[in-house]
């Protein structure tokens, strides 16, 4: 059942496990201690609140144009294209801060037409990271409105810890822990 329907009943239940799943995936990522902690905490909340187990992140080089793969889970990074996958619509609103959340084209497991969801992370007005998540696992098909909160809130409090308090300057540049090929933007 979904949020409205449960709020159209009356019912808190939804509201109340929503919140506590937003209120762990928060306190899992103040809580975090460095770089690798975070990392692990991302994908625990991707795997364990949003159903996924294929996801990278993927560092915004505006001085060149480029996205670098920071870290992935469960992704063959030689056949994976972030440009391709989002397109030019899709990049310009994850640039902007939007999350870019493509429907379910079709339901059997597996199927590469899956939903999927491209999450900026950002620092102030700043997109300084992408989160891609892929491939839903076979139990779940799409995203809801309680997943859409737990986008913001990665988009909104992730970077700090992922990337530290440098994440904050403009310029600042973190090596990534898996060197991956750039993409051009």
């Amino acid at each position: 059942m979904n949020r409205d329907k449960h709020k159209a009943s009356g019912s808190t239940e939804a509201d109340a496990r929503d919140d506590l799943r937003l209120s762990a995936a928060r306190k899992r990522l103040a809580e975090s201690r460095g770089q690798e902690d975070a990392i692990e905490g991302v994908r625990e909340i991707v795997a364990n609140f949003l159903g996924s187990e294929e996801l990278g992140l993927f560092r915004v080089d505006r001085g060149n144009g480029a996205f670098h793969v920071f870290w992935s889970f469960g992704i063959d990074l030689e056949e994976y294209d972030l440009l391709r996958a989002l397109g030019h619509p899709g990049l310009e609103r994850v640039m902007r801060g939007e999350c870019h959340v493509e429907l379910a084209a079709g339901e059997h497991a597996g199927e590469m037409g899956r939903a999927r969801a491209f999450v900026p992370i950002r620092v102030g007005n700043q997109t300084v990271a992408i989160l891609a998540i892929l491939r839903l696992l076979p139990q779940k098909l799409e995203f809801d409105i309680a997943d859409m909160e737990l986008f913001k809130l990665l988009s909104s409090e992730a970077a700090k810890p992922l990337f530290g308090s440098g994440a904050c300057d403009a310029g600042a540049d973190s090596q990534p822990v898996t060197e991956g090929p750039g993409i051009r933007a």
